[in-house]
């Protein structure tokens, strides 16, 4: 049986092959892309699942929904920055 670390490097290996015989790789990860969050395309798909918001309005909708989800991430970011921050501070002792 293979350890983690050689499964691992067998995985890299595999993975390394395989990008390198892919001709397309826009192509490849469109897919993958469509479905990620970060896509206009996300979203539409959600809102049309959803079945709240008239056809016309589906775009707005989902432009708005993606607006949204860009800014919460933006506020995760920041808030961990700030924490990350805070812990680099050596604390200051009463003298």
């Amino acid at each position: 049986m293979a350890t983690p670390e050689e499964r691992s490097r067998a995985a890299r290996i595999a993975a390394n092959v395989q990008w390198a015989t892919t001709a397309n790789r826009a192509e490849r990860t469109e897919a993958a892309r469509r479905r990620s969050p970060v896509s206009l395309d996300y979203w539409i798909d959600r809102i049309r699942a959803e079945g709240i918001v008239r056809e016309q309005d589906v775009v707005k909708a989902a432009t708005n929904a993606h607006k949204a989800y860009m800014a919460q991430m933006s506020l995760k970011a920041a808030k961990a920055r700030s924490r990350r921050a805070a812990e680099k501070k050596p604390s200051r002792k009463a003298a």
